[in-house]
């Protein structure tokens, strides 16, 4: 996602990133604490990645300020900087809302990834160890605990961290940032669009790409990785949804727990 903070050193091999706001990560507040510019928009990002604020849900400013006990001033910096990375929409005499993608930004979202996806898990194939495909074969083993659950805002997390760890592997950070910025968008793809009782991504695929990345066939998994993709945006439905009213000071506070 375009515009967030960037402090991230480069991490040792093997190692899992440091959690960040645009991984699906929570917010810690201040050491006086008041919660920074930075904690509120993460709090809110978060909130949106996990899924907790659906596409449309509409973002009141002066609700927003007196959770977070701060300036109006302030949150429509924060807004901005949502704004920014499109996964939150700024009307004029309407405010803010999350961002509910057209078709057409949908269809976006998913050719932008099939332009970097095949190309990340080629060179995820090259640099993989066995401790990676290890991390891969556990990985699933907890989207398949969250299938037969039928946790379906878990699935969507989880499928996306799946693709995340693939970059992550792929050891190029320029590529994973951009990555998780499209996951995000397609989290709000998926809410919006997919079929009820039929889940837009399937596991199963995930298990062929993780095969071919134990069998160290790079353009096996990137073309894997592409049907994938194709399957996903296939299985969606393109039309509308209805929306449940949303309690925002529950979601917000307790983020920053979680």
């Amino acid at each position: 996602m375009p515009t967030r903070p960037p402090r991230n050193p480069r991490r040792a091999r093997g190692q899992m990133p440091e959690r960040q706001p645009h991984d699906l990560a929570g917010p810690a507040e201040g050491q006086d604490g008041v919660l920074s510019d930075e904690d509120i928009y993460a709090r809110l990002y978060t909130a949106i990645a996990r899924q907790q604020l659906p596409p449309g849900t509409r973002l009141r400013e002066d609700e927003i300020r007196q959770i977070f006990g701060v300036s109006r001033a302030r949150i429509r910096t924060v807004f901005s900087r949502l704004a920014h990375t499109g996964i939150v929409t700024l009307e004029p005499n309407r405010g803010a809302s999350v961002t509910r993608p057209s078709v057409k930004e949908a269809r976006e979202v998913f050719a932008a990834r099939r332009a970097i996806e095949g190309t990340i898990a080629r060179e995820a194939v090259q640099h993989a160890t066995k401790r990676d495909i290890a991390r891969m074969r556990d990985h699933l083993m907890r989207e398949r605990d969250a299938d037969n659950r039928r946790d379906r805002t878990g699935m969507i997390r989880l499928s996306g961290e799946f693709h995340l760890l693939i970059a992550e592997i792929a050891d190029n950070e320029l590529l994973r940032r951009f990555l998780a910025d499209l996951i995000t968008r397609e989290s709000l793809v998926i809410l919006t669009y997919e079929q009820p009782g039929r889940p837009s991504c399937s596991n199963h695929e995930h298990e062929h790409i993780l095969e071919a990345f134990a069998r160290g066939d790079a353009e096996g998994a990137a073309k894997l990785m592409i049907e994938h993709l194709d399957a996903i945006e296939e299985r969606l439905d393109f039309g509308d949804r209805q929306r449940s009213e949303i309690d925002l000071a529950t979601i917000l506070r307790g983020s920053a727990e979680s």
